[in-house]
């Protein structure tokens, strides 16, 4: 399992929200570069990178800091966050990521995410709240069945699936262990679970369940999990 050190990126500054609201932000580093460096110094080697103004605006906002991110970072990186266009993808490939998270637009556009076949690096974003698929930066449903969804990721080779629990997202409360049993049963691609870790615990949990990948935020940048104790349950 790899373990993805989450970094939110807002107004230039990195930050944590609570499920999502933008009105509940912490303010971690005004520096994200630096902490990343601070990050990598203690162990960490692979990345979660979400740029939350682009979320919020449906363009990339944060490209700059994050190509100097993935200069500094020698594993994994993902990259998400307003990428809502072919453009946005070829931009974030070009620039070495490896990982390139498309939500929104491939849920809300059928033929968008059907075109998405010709890239062999996206990560769908699954974002759910009480079950149901949210897009636009968890603010709007989308009427869409999980399983057809995941059926369409499957016939057009996404590299994986990012599956975020909004309730539990910045809140400490532990992942959706029971929601991560059911997606895992119902598809083959690899599943990256978010939202909720509080504890070396949820990490280990998460590790028995066979995720590929797990997302470590609010723990880490509050002392509740160190990133050595971290990288010793990684691949």
């Amino acid at each position: 399992m790899k373990t993805l050190f989450a970094m939110d990126l807002m107004g230039g500054k990195c930050v944590r929200l609570q499920k999502g609201d933008f009105s509940k932000v912490t303010v971690y580093n005004d520096d994200p570069v630096a902490k990343i460096d601070e990050l990598i110094q203690s162990g960490a080697r692979d990345f979660h990178i979400i740029d939350l103004d682009g979320a919020r605006t449906g363009k990339r906002v944060h490209h700059e800091i994050i190509g100097k991110i993935r200069q500094k970072v020698k594993g994994y990186m993902e990259t998400g966050g307003g990428i809502r266009d072919i453009g946005d993808i070829t931009y974030y490939d070009e620039s070495g990521v490896d990982g390139i998270i498309v939500g929104t637009r491939a849920l809300e556009d059928p033929d968008f995410f059907e075109g998405l076949a010709i890239f062999r690096n996206v990560v769908l974003g699954l974002d759910l709240y009480q079950g149901r698929p949210m897009v636009r930066g968890w603010k709007t449903a989308v009427d869409r069945d999980i399983q057809d969804i995941l059926k369409t990721a499957e016939r057009i080779g996404v590299m994986a699936i990012l599956c975020t629990s909004i309730e539990r997202d910045g809140m400490l409360t532990g992942p959706d262990y029971e929601g991560m049993k059911r997606l895992l049963k119902m598809t083959r691609i690899p599943l990256i679970a978010s939202g909720g870790v509080s504890d070396i615990d949820d990490v280990k949990r998460l590790k028995d369940l066979n995720v590929w990948a797990t997302i470590l935020g609010k723990a880490v940048y509050e002392g509740k999990i160190e990133v050595g104790e971290a990288i010793r349950y990684a691949d």
